[in-house]
């Protein structure tokens, strides 16, 4: 008996129960137990055979799988399925496509004839004649080809013979052949490529590369994902003139808030510094570097505790004084890691040029108006270790702070707060000893005329220091304990005045523009000259009598975000008024302040070279879009008539993507420099960069880097030219980008 149906209008619905589960693919994901949906213009059924034949807009889906074809017949016992004309079988964003198909829909299992497989995660089309889907997760072409391309004649396509894909994994193609367009450029024999979309363990691509200093390089990753919040990744680097680089790193994420990498890198050198060979160190420590075996060891880790504690820790130890400069850039080296620790933990390096590195333990916890926070802080002097000097780096071990915010005391009209520390400090060669110090301040805010803001206020500094020296080689002292007392005094007068402007901007309707004059008096009494030890910072306080008067220019835009409905407004009516949303945003500051030191203006030196004015110093912050930000400060010198400083940061940006920065720090009789960076869309997919960075003190260039890009979809060109003045070493580089797979270049 046969049950036929013919409307183009009329949805025929059939709902088919398999009792096998099945298999979790991309073509074949479901939960057992759900049925089948077929849906055709014509659907007729064999009672006989058990099977099902449907013509003409067919489509038969279970969960987030379906297969749409011009034309398909069905077993409903085996659940093997033929289709022809326009098969598309997608399951998800994945999808399966080609001219006729036979499939085990249970088992997952069949073959695609004139097939293609696009796997939406890694962006790859994988084509071949036929298409065997082997397994759960597994597929089979005899001879195809795959892309990360779009289009007939992709930019570029890998073929080859016995292509095996494994989703969540790797694909394999024997006597593979790189083509561009139409022309083979690149054959082996056999290549591995990634069509994973999860984490697995395998094989990373290769880096290769060459430079005048390491010769020919290549460095060969591999990733092991340990489990499902571990991973870590080795890394062998065969450098031709250098040896064989050691490479590891390990991670781990509990939670978000949980988290660490350890990272460590090994390298017995073949080159050395020691100022008879050719290989050329660096000169700016006047040290040599003579040792071989050469290591770098980071890590970094954020740890949550019990009763809202937290943990940091930051390590940063090296081989020598010239190790992060020699290998600043590549996979693993120094700028690639400061750039993963600062966008993972939020905490950078220290610069790759400094000798004396941070390690650091610290405990914290805040509270609504108190924060502790315990250091465990070791200075590394690579210099001093290298060479077994005697070490005079201070070290706090440990450093402990507790401050309390400005607050309300009780219910009185007084407020408070609170700076106080704890240190021991410790160093294999100079003085140690512990220091503890206390400064509560209490404050009266008063509104004078119901224009001025007038807040006086009063802080006591104490500290105390338990001293052991030990200067030079001379013997040991008593133990000493020492005391310091000192009061400050401080007056806060300021009011505030503002207009807001009414603009008819798309996006700003009003900007608020408001000044606030300030002058503010400090006075801190220090007791006369002691033989008070010297650590660092407090230690040394100078008697303060100071006038400070500032004037601070606020610009604020009033933006509409978005209208919303105002169900309080006639309700249910289609005519409701809109209720506007509004945004906030300081889009500019300018402040210019003075001091005039009491102290300095009374002091008699016989000549008059009293200079109780300090220098004028202004600071401009101005943001009105996203893509312009322009920060700067200056001071300049009443007496002199010229800066003593300036210090400008210019960053501009638009829609296409160009971007241009320019960093300019000068300090009087010290530094000058500028660093300059640029990308210029020049056509659609061509682009333009550059950085240059000099040291105009010094009349000496310190990098300069000239490239050109060109990213089309799903590959990259580039060129590049650098010039480091600090290694001496100019370097051309060509590099090709595959998507999918990877780069090379020389």
């Amino acid at each position: 008996m046969f049950l036929r149906a013919y409307s183009w209008s009329i949805l025929v619905l059939v709902v088919l129960w398999s009792p096998s589960a099945l298999a979790q693919d991309p073509f074949t994901r479901g939960e057992a137990g759900l049925p089948y949906h077929i849906k055709a213009d014509s659907l007729s059924y064999d009672e006989t055979t058990k099977s099902y034949s449907a013509r003409d807009h067919v489509s038969i889906t279970r969960g987030n799988q379906s297969l749409h074809a011009d034309a398909v017949d069905l077993d409903a016992q085996t659940m093997e399925a033929e289709a022809w004309g326009n098969v598309r079988f997608t399951s998800g964003q994945d999808r399966l496509t080609g001219t006729r198909l036979k499939m085990d829909l249970d088992k997952g299992v069949g073959i695609v004839y004139d097939g293609t497989l696009f796997i939406k995660e890694s962006h790859f089309y994988i084509t071949g004649g036929e298409i065997q889907k082997t397994g759960e997760d597994s597929y089979y072409i005899d001879d195809g080809s795959f892309t990360t391309c779009e289009g007939d004649l992709p930019a570029w396509k890998v073929t080859g013979r016995d292509l095996k894909v494994k989703m969540d994994g790797y694909g394999t193609v024997r006597h593979a052949a790189l083509w561009t367009k139409s022309v083979p450029v690149l054959y082996a024999p056999f290549l591995v490529f990634p069509a994973k979309t999860e984490r697995q363990t395998g094989l990373l691509f290769p880096k290769i590369s060459t430079s005048s200093r390491d010769g020919f390089t290549y460095n060969q990753p591999f990733f092991w994902a340990i489990s499902d919040s571990s991973d870590a990744t080795f890394y062998e680097s065969h450098m031709e003139d250098r040896g064989l680089k050691h490479g590891v790193e390990y991670r781990y994420a509990l939670t978000p808030a949980s988290k660490g990498t350890v990272m460590y890198d090994y390298l017995h050198d073949q080159q050395v510094d020691d100022g008879t060979g050719d290989f050329e160190g660096f000169t700016e420590d006047n040290e040599d570097r003579t040792n071989k075996d050469r290591w770098w060891f980071r890590a970094k880790s954020d740890q949550e505790l019990p009763a809202g504690f937290r943990t940091k820790l930051d390590m940063d130890l090296v081989s020598d004084q010239d190790y992060l400069r020699e290998f600043r850039d590549g996979s693993s080296d120094f700028d690639d890691t400061n750039d993963y620790f600062e966008e993972e933990f939020g905490r950078d390096l220290d610069d790759y040029t400094d000798t004396v590195r941070l390690n650091q333990l610290n405990l914290n916890r805040n509270w609504d108006q108190y924060s502790l926070n315990a250091d465990l802080r070791w200075y590394d002097d690579v210099i001093a270790r290298k060479n077994n000097d005697p070490d005079t780096t201070l070290q706090r071990l440990p450093h402990v702070q507790f401050d309390g915010s400005k607050q309300q005391l009780f219910l009185s009209p007084f407020y408070f707060d609170l700076e106080s520390s704890y240190d021991y400090f410790w160093r294999d060669y100079g003085t140690k000893g512990h220091r503890a110090y206390l400064h509560p301040r209490l404050y009266y805010p008063v509104r004078i005329f119901k224009y001025f803001d007038f807040e006086p206020s009063i802080g006591l500094r104490e500290t105390l220091w338990h001293v052991e020296e030990f200067e030079n080689e001379a013997p040991k002292k008593e133990d000493e304990l020492l005391t310091r007392e000192a009061y400050d005094l401080k007056a806060d007068f300021s009011t505030e005045f503002w207009k807001t402007f009414h603009v008819k901007g798309k996006s700003i309707d009003r900007i608020r523009h408001s000044i606030k004059p300030q002058v503010v008096y400090d006075y801190i009494s220090v007791p006369e000259d002691e033989d008070y030890p010297y650590f660092e910072g407090i230690d040394r306080m100078e008697e303060e009598h100071l006038v400070t008067y500032s004037v601070t220019n606020l610009f604020t835009a009033r933006s509409i975000r978005q209208p919303t409905q105002d169900p309080k407004t006639n309700p249910g009516s289609s005519n409701e008024p809109e209720t506007p949303v509004y945004g906030y945003r300081d889009f500019s500051r300018i402040k210019l302040s003075q001091s005039y030191d009491i102290e300095e203006a009374r002091r008699d030196d016989g000549v008059g070279h009293r200079r109780p004015f300090s220098d004028i110093k202004g600071e401009v912050e101005f943001k009105p879009y996203a893509c312009l930000d322009l920060d700067g400060d200056a001071a300049w010198s009443t007496y002199d008539s010229e800066f003593t400083s300036y210090n400008a940061t210019l960053k501009l940006c638009d829609k296409r993507g160009d971007l241009v920065s320019v960093d300019y720090r000068y300090t009087r009789d010290r530094t000058e420099s500028i660093i300059t960076r640029a990308l210029v869309k020049l056509l659609h997919h061509i682009s333009a960069y550059g950085q240059y960075e000099r040291n105009i003190q010094e009349s000496q260039s310190v990098r300069t880097v000239i490239g050109l890009m060109y990213e089309p979809q799903c590959w990259s060109l580039n060129f590049s030219y650098t010039d480091d003045g600090a290694m001496d070493n100019q370097e051309f580089s060509i590099a090709v980008s595959l998507s999918g797979l990877g780069g090379f270049g020389q």
